[in-house]
Parts: C-alpha cells; sequence; structure tokens
C-alpha cells in the first residue's frame, strides 16, 4: 500500500518537460490542482474523472498564473492523458465508453488510484499535496500567486524573500493570484450563468460569462467573490459603463435600466431596457449573490439613471 509520504514524494517528482526558455512544464501539477480544488468543493465524488468544461476552465483560470512564463494557451489534454503515463500512474486513461485509451486525442475518462483518491479525502493531505506542488514546479513568482490563489503559506526561501523586498514586483505576484480566484470564484459560484440574461455556453472548452467587479477593482482593489456578477461580453459592457445597475430590496435583486440614456435595436427585438424591472438570474442550486452595499456603490456612483 502506498504511504500518504510516498504520494507526496511522486507528485513532487512527476515526469515534466524542461526547456531553457520556459523551463518546467506546469501542465501536470496545475491540472491536480485544479482536481484537488473540485474533490474539496464535493464536485468530485468519486475517482472516475472526465474531461469537463468545469474542469478545462479550472485549469485555464491556473494557467494565467504561468502565462508570463509560457507565452501560450492552455492545454489540458496532454497532461489528462500523460498523469497515466508508466511514470506517474496517477490514473488509468479510458476513452468516453470505458475503453483502454492509448491516446490523448480519445482520453476523455480517467480513474484516479485508489489509494492517491483515499489520501484526496484529508484536508491535511490536501494542503501538503498542495504545498509540495507549488514548491516543485513553478518559480518564485508563480510560487506567491499560487499560494493566494490557494490560501496557503508561501514558501520560505531566499527566491520568494528577494522578490518581497521588491514591493511593485511582489504586489504584481499577488494581484495574478487574487485576480485567477476572483474569476474562478465568481464563475463557478454563477454556474457559469448570466445574471443579467440568464443566457449559459460552453464550446466543450470555454464559457462565454466574464466575472465582472460590482465596485470597480481599479478604486476598491476588491476581488471578494460577493462583488461579482458573472456577465456575458455585453452585459459586463453596458454594466461598467452605467446603462443598468441591480436594486436590492426585500432580500430581491431587480435590473434597473438607465432609460433615455442609450439607444439601441436589434432585427430581433432585443434590447436592454425589455430585462427593466426583471430579477436578477440565479440557478437553483446557486449559493453566491452579490453584496447589497457593493451594489449601492454602483448605482450612486457609476449608474447613469439617477437614484
Amino acid at each position: 500500500m502506498t504511504t500518504p509520504a510516498t504520494w507526496l514524494n511522486r507528485l513532487a517528482n512527476l515526469n515534466v518537460a524542461r526547456t531553457e526558455r520556459r523551463g518546467l512544464a506546469p501542465h501536470k501539477p496545475l491540472l491536480l490542482l485544479a482536481i484537488i480544488d473540485m474533490i474539496e468543493e464535493g464536485k468530485l465524488t468519486g475517482p472516475w474523472i472526465s474531461y469537463s468544461p468545469e474542469l478545462f476552465f479550472r485549469f485555464s483560470c491556473y494557467w494565467q498564473i504561468v502565462y508570463d512564463r509560457q507565452r501560450n494557451r492552455p492545454e489540458m489534454r496532454l497532461p489528462f492523458h500523460a498523469l497515466g503515463g508508466h511514470r506517474d500512474r496517477i490514473w488509468e486513461r479510458f476513452t468516453e465508453d470505458r475503453q483502454p485509451s492509448r491516446s490523448r486525442e480519445t482520453t476523455m475518462l480517467c480513474h484516479m488510484d485508489e489509494s492517491l483518491w483515499d489520501e484526496l479525502q484529508g484536508p491535511n493531505f490536501r494542503r501538503a499535496a498542495r504545498v509540495q506542488l507549488v514548491a516543485a514546479y513553478f518559480d518564485a513568482n508563480e510560487q506567491i500567486a499560487l499560494c493566494v490563489r490557494l490560501k496557503i503559506p508561501e514558501p520560505t526561501t531566499e527566491a520568494v524573500a528577494t522578490i518581497k523586498r521588491d514591493a511593485a514586483e511582489y504586489k504584481k505576484s499577488l494581484t495574478k493570484g487574487r485576480s485567477a480566484r476572483f474569476r474562478s470564484d465568481v464563475l463557478i459560484g454563477y454556474q457559469f450563468t448570466c445574471a443579467l440574461t440568464g443566457y449559459r455556453i460552453n464550446t466543450g472548452g470555454e464559457y462565454l460569462v466574464e466575472a465582472a467587479h460590482i465596485h470597480r477593482h481599479s478604486e476598491s482593489g476588491d476581488n471578494d467573490p460577493r462583488n461579482g456578477l458573472a456577465l456575458t461580453p455585453d452585459a459586463h459592457w453596458m454594466f461598467d459603463r452605467g446603462l443598468w445597475t441591480v436594486d436590492y430590496q426585500d432580500s430581491a435583486y431587480f435590473v434597473r435600466g438607465a432609460a433615455g440614456k442609450f439607444e439601441d435595436e436589434s432585427p430581433f427585438g432585443r434590447n436592454l431596457m425589455k430585462h427593466n424591472g426583471e430579477m436578477l438570474h440565479f440557478t437553483i442550486t446557486q449559493g453566491l449573490r452579490p453584496d447589497p452595499k457593493r451594489l449601492a456603490w454602483h448605482r450612486c456612483s457609476v449608474f447613469v439613471g439617477g437614484r
């Protein structure tokens, strides 16, 4: 039987590529961090793991943190397949109909090693696994951002200490981690559904909605998910320009449009003011709600339709 210490050692010694320009490939550890998050949140309840839009979204949120080093789009198929290789043996790989898969193009399901799955049910092991993954595969700037994202202590290394002595560089790393966490928390909290229109669409790899700040981040620095709304790009643009806002009355959220402050037309009869007086769209199981105080700031400081 594999012990917790053995698993932590294996997680710190994954078979990852290294290049002079990009350093250690972050794909495998980032995928594992995303999976650990889903286990912790109860989104994964058994060792069978699907190549799903939500898993890719979580992976892509982490990818924001390493983009400056990698300079390419997130690619999850490679680590999803490769973590089942003979050197890593994190899981076994299967096609959609649960036949053994030999190609990353056909790997749609993985069955995690039962021993590792059992260990990941414990919060102490999940924390230790995160600490190990962050320390083993990322540079100091990325470690700081990831620790903020994961709410774990920063490594006490000289490389991290050097960055912390440079206030601007340290703030940049902190901001990157907080931004990644905000985007993830808001869009997952709203279940990828636009709060204005109720529209939800994904391509199998991407969701349309964006994480919008209610109280402008440039002024507030506020990355609390309650300061966020999931919105389609057009709804986000209109919200930022104060063309609509949200009234909070008797524990309900109502859309208010800035009547007379804009013109819009569509051959399909789609317009912003048709949402006036409607309630914001929340899914039945959604727990996240916008903070009324932050909405009050938006009504007073951004909305162009008057109080």
